[in-house]
């Protein structure tokens, strides 16, 4: 799934995006350098701000889980052809430790940097209280879970119009290939390569122990929710977004991908 080596721009536009999370870039003085010997353009600024910015980002920057989630959500209202260098510790995505992080946008500016495709997922589902289907998207894993813990539902899952198995448990997760090395791991979802193009299926806390878990296509995915004995809410990755209607499949596929920029581990390691 790797495109290649990214080649920047003569003028590269560099966007450095900011965000309320537990993570965050450092300040912009710390890649001056970098950015000087590049005759780089600087937006600093919050998702939309940056994306709307003029002259358009060539290279994005962001710290965190959150940050990567919410670029792409915005993959469903805008086109991201701009990669992006993550920073921070994301489980399953390589990312430029938080000091490091000058260092690995001046190997990108280099042209010395690999360009990562990883997946997005959609969710398109009836919730309770909507009197239409509503999509959203996820980077590392789609959610259904009772809201109530060890409160156990009915789930069934079908692929491709055929029915895979229906399970009694807390909830199901649909994980990319690298959100099988975040939360699903801890349900025992099988761990996916990159080169897989699937989705890791699992129940959370299922009622018998011996319950199966699945690899399974990245299209046509539904998950239903079979009993109205406790609530269910979808969650798409660290967003909880509704209750989810009894009975109507919540469809998921593989619907895009986000381009992420992997540097050498020399530059990563110092």
């Amino acid at each position: 799934m790797d495109a290649g080596t990214w080649s920047p721009d003569e003028s590269p536009v560099i966007g450095l995006l900011e965000f309320s999370s537990n993570e965050s870039l450092p300040a912009t003085d710390a890649f001056e350098s970098a950015l000087a010997a590049a005759d780089a353009t600087i937006h600093r600024g919050e998702l939309e701000a940056v994306l709307d910015a003029e002259p358009a980002p060539t290279l994005l920057v962001a710290a965190g889980e959150s940050a990567l989630s919410a670029l792409a959500r915005a993959t469903a209202t805008a086109l991201l052809s701009a990669p992006v260098l993550p920073v921070g510790s994301i489980p399953g995505v390589r990312a430029a430790p938080r000091n490091r992080a000058p260092d690995a946008l001046a190997a990108a500016l280099d042209g010395d940097a690999t360009v990562r495709r990883q997946d997005v997922l959609e969710a398109d589902a009836l919730l309770e209280g909507d009197a239409s289907h509503s999509s959203v998207r996820a980077l590392f894993d789609l959610t259904l879970v009772t809201d109530e813990p060890a409160s156990i539902s009915e789930f069934s899952i079908r692929s491709r119009d055929e029915t895979v198995d229906s399970v009694r448990a807390d909830g199901i997760v649909v994980a990319t290939a690298a959100g099988t090395h975040g939360y699903a791991s801890a349900v025992d979802a099988p761990e996916l390569s990159r080169a897989v193009d699937g989705v890791a299926v699992a129940p959370i806390g299922p009622f018998v122990t011996n319950t199966r878990r699945w690899v399974l296509p990245d299209h046509e995915l539904a998950l239903t929710v079979d009993r109205d004995e406790q609530p269910v809410t979808l969650v798409a990755d660290d967003r909880a977004i509704g209750r989810v209607a009894v009975a109507e499949p919540v469809t998921v596929s593989v619907v895009e991908t986000l381009p992420v920029l992997a540097v050498p581990d020399t530059v990563l390691e110092g």
